[in-house]
């Protein structure tokens, strides 16, 4: 046998070979929400603020660091450029003296991207029911397809329901109801939340204007103090009672 043979040195079974599948690489430096923003974004950073404060926050009356951050961390998720008004922020106004609620709303177009966008949709298609008295259809009825379900999510919407009487609902009530299925169905099927589109960020704003019109008409009731116990008022009542006299004679007394 030759002196001179390489002999191969075996590696002990404790000693792990590096990976190399898995190179390790140093981590890179995280970034806050607003530089991702803004580098995705490819504007400088002055431009990205002033454009953003045109588009999505043009709606706000004021707003916080919080506030836009929130925005731009639903628009990354859902893959939204909110320079676009693809998605935005708009304010329901309060009772006087309370803090204006901030609800994110996702226009048609946006919708639409987050659906055909998702890495499980196969696709969509819309039923029409037959027209009513009003020569309207009774429903919209949208299904959408996932590649990873074997069963379809179907949400109807009834005209009668949706139907605001105002706006859009006036000259395209067939689109609108379209639309109002479509979103309904993305929600249940894709498990959104968090954002509203835009006819219903109307309804709210309806709702919370009506809530503080009723609550600035109730007026406070008076107390009035009574010179005796409810105990003692029914021991007198049963008392007099004896005597003749009636229970609109012994609250007249009290009051």
């Amino acid at each position: 046998m030759s002196r001179n043979r390489k002999i191969d040195r075996v590696r002990p079974r404790s000693e792990k070979a590096p990976s190399k599948a898995f190179p390790q690489k140093p981590l890179p430096p995280v970034q806050n929400i607003v530089d991702r923003s803004v580098q995705r974004s490819g504007l400088s950073y002055d431009s990205f603020v002033r454009l953003i404060i045109q588009s999505a926050l043009s709606r706000l009356s004021i707003w916080t660091q919080a506030d836009l951050d929130r925005l731009l961390l639903l628009a990354e998720r859902l893959g939204l450029d909110p320079l676009n008004n693809e998605i935005y922020a708009t304010e329901i106004s309060a009772d006087s003296g309370k803090k204006s609620r901030i609800v994110f709303v996702v226009g048609v177009d946006g919708w639409s991207k987050i659906i055909n966008s998702h890495p499980q949709f196969d696709g969509m298609k819309f039923v029409e029911s037959a027209p009513g008295d009003d020569e309207l259809p009774l429903y919209f009825e949208c299904t959408i397809f996932r590649k990873d379900r074997k069963v379809a999510t179907s949400v109807r919407e009834y005209m009668y329901e949706a139907h605001t009487g105002q706006g859009a609902w006036l000259t395209h009530p067939r689109r609108m109801l379209r639309h109002k299925a479509m979103v309904q169905c993305a929600r249940i099927c894709f498990g959104l939340s968090g954002i509203y589109e835009p006819d219903e960020a109307s309804r709210i704003e309806a709702a919370y204007q009506s809530s503080a019109k009723l609550s600035a008409q109730k007026q406070p009731i008076k107390n009035h103090k009574s010179h005796q116990s409810t105990t003692s008022f029914v021991k007198n009542w049963i008392h007099e009672g004896h005597r003749g006299k009636s229970l609109k004679d012994l609250t007249n007394n009290v009051t």
